[in-house]
């Protein structure tokens, strides 16, 4: 089990696309030059286009026997400077980053304060937001839900929508905004277009109760609102 951390911008997503830049297609070639044999990636989640990673996880099951420390030490002299693998360790064979997971955290941040061309590849700059506005709107976010109105329209259907959001935290610094989300899982663009609502509330675009119509609707349609991908971190992952 290896953790990473990842700033995303000058990728176009974790998982690997042809020829394209990719976290994963960066992992690949680290191991190949360090293990000498082509690995499959088995990530927790894979992160979007822009989104960064604090604690990404991921499994690799390798042909040869290397330490761990060993392994973390090489993996990083090859990887480039904007991804980092922070712990690696040996785990159980039944082990799997993605379905052995019990929860996810991931952060979202939005400065509030001023335009900042050194900050806007890390957190968008969205001014003048009512906060308690936003805090009413989460409240219809707890729990277990039908989360398909918040998820992107060309998800799977074979594929369950169901999720329990266990909390979601605002917390308000001097120059920007923290939202944290912790749950079971995510589905595709779903964090994107639930703050994508928040925000419209916070600018009394709607009113708060808007997030419980829109679970009622399970319409993707419905939350057209989707925030840029540099704003979302990955934080945590927990099993």
């Amino acid at each position: 089990m290896l953790t990473c951390s990842y700033d995303g911008y000058n990728y176009m997503g974790f998982q690997i696309q042809n020829a394209l830049p990719t976290i994963e297609l960066e992992l690949m070639k680290a191991f190949y030059k360090v293990c000498k044999e082509e690995v499959k990636i088995y990530p927790s989640g894979r992160t979007d286009r822009y989104v960064h990673a604090i604690g990404q996880v991921f499994h690799v099951d390798l042909n040869i026997n290397i330490p761990p420390e060993g392994l973390l030490k090489g993996l990083n002299a090859y990887l480039p400077k904007d991804i980092f693998i922070k712990e690696c360790k040996l785990v159980n064979e039944d082990f799997h980053a993605r379905f052995s997971a019990k929860q996810k955290e991931y952060r979202y941040y939005i400065n509030t304060k001023a335009y900042d061309p050194l900050t806007v590849r890390y957190m968008p700059y969205i001014p003048n937001l009512d906060i308690d506005a936003m805090h009413e709107a989460i409240s219809y976010l707890i729990g277990e839900h039908d989360f398909k109105g918040f998820a992107s329209a060309s998800i799977d259907p074979r594929k369950s929508t169901i999720k329990t959001i266990f909390y979601i935290e605002i917390i308000s610094k001097e120059a920007y905004l923290e939202f944290r989300f912790v749950g079971n899982g995510f589905l595709k663009y779903q964090i994107r277009r639930m703050m994508g609502m928040l925000v419209e509330i916070g600018r009394h675009h709607f009113e708060p109760h808007r997030i419980k119509e829109i679970l009622e609707s399970k319409n993707p349609c419905d939350s057209k609102y989707i925030l840029d991908g540099c704003g979302l971190y990955l934080f945590k992952v927990e099993y």
